[in-house]
C-alpha cells in the first residue's frame, strides 16, 4: 500500500508524528525534504486508490493543533496558506494526482469534526529533537 504520494509539492515526506491509526496511518504530520510541514489525513478509498488532505502549516501551528489549541477541523478549513492539497493516491503503478483546493471550497464532510483535537502536548516535539518516524 502506497501511503505517501510522489507528486510535487509532495514528494520525499517522511512522517512527524501519527496520531491517529486504523491498519495504516489515518491521520499524521509530515514533512517533505524542504521542510514544508503538512498535516494529512485520509478522507475516502476506493479499490483502486485513497484519498488525502494535506494541510501546509508552519512548525508554530503544528504545535497548537498538537495541543489542542486548535481543532482539526479548523486546521485544514483555515489552513494558514488558505489552501490545501487533495492527493489521489493510486493502489496500482498509476500516477498521483494532487490538487489544490481554497480553504472556502472544502467539503465540510470530509473534514474532522468541528471541536475534534488530538493532545500530544505530554509527548516531545518531534521537530525539536529531528527524529522522524520511517514506514
Amino acid at each position: 500500500m502506497k501511503l505517501l504520494p510522489q507528486y510535487p509539492p509532495l514528494v520525499n515526506l517522511e512522517i512527524i508524528e501519527i496520531y491517529e491509526y486504523y491498519d495504516f496511518p489515518c491521520l499524521f504530520s509530515c514533512q517533505n525534504a524542504s521542510g514544508q510541514i503538512f498535516l494529512a489525513v485520509w478522507i475516502d478509498e476506493t479499490p483502486a486508490y485513497k484519498t488525502w488532505l494535506y494541510s501546509p502549516m508552519s512548525k508554530s501551528r503544528l504545535k497548537n493543533i498538537r495541543s489542542g489549541n486548535i481543532d482539526l477541523y479548523d486546521a485544514f478549513k483555515k489552513s494558514e496558506d488558505g489552501f490545501i492539497y487533495q492527493a489521489i493516491i493510486s493502489e496500482n503503478h498509476n500516477l498521483d494526482v494532487v490538487e489544490i483546493i481554497f480553504c472556502e471550497n472544502l467539503n465540510d464532510e470530509y473534514l474532522p469534526i468541528a471541536g475534534e483535537t488530538i493532545d500530544f502536548s505530554d509527548a516531545v516535539f518531534p521537530l525539536e529533537n529531528k527524529e522522524k518516524i520511517r514506514i
